[in-house]
């Protein structure tokens, strides 16, 4: 049996989708053209935010080492700060950029100061690590 339209009903297009799609021509390309740099600066965002994690953590890193050294009996304010600079060096030397190390070595207080900024960026690192320094007292 063969279907058959009612007679005087108006011949339809079989697919419809295919004029409206003519009218979509080039909207890849806008998208594309708007989307990629939005894309391209979230991951540049991505890789920043990394380097200032990563630096940040180095310079951490490397106070609690400097304090540790300069706050034991016999340890010294010169011997933190070069044990700071160097650990800072092999962990973050890639991620902070003109690092300074403070070291003050007190009677009560010693205190690691690392500052530097972001490899790339004019962004702040600083860390500050204090701990009671060693004292030997006789009972």
């Amino acid at each position: 049996m063969r279907l058959t339209r009612p007679p005087g009903a108006a011949r339809t297009r079989a697919a419809p989708w295919r004029r409206r799609g003519r009218d979509d021509r080039g909207s890849t390309a806008v998208e594309f053209a708007i989307g990629a740099p939005v894309i391209v600066g979230l991951l540049l965002l991505l890789v920043q935010a990394f380097f200032f994690g990563m630096g940040s953590l180095a310079a951490h890193a490397a106070a609690d080492h400097g304090v540790q050294t300069a706050r034991v009996h016999g340890g010294s304010a010169a011997a933190g700060q070069a044990e700071a600079a160097e650990l800072l060096d092999q962990l973050g030397g890639w991620f902070v950029d003109d690092p300074t190390v403070t070291v003050h070595r007190g009677p009560q207080t010693t205190t690691v100061t690392i500052s530097g900024t972001v490899h790339g960026l004019p962004v702040p690192v600083t860390a500050t690590v204090r701990a009671p320094t060693e004292q030997v007292t006789t009972p």
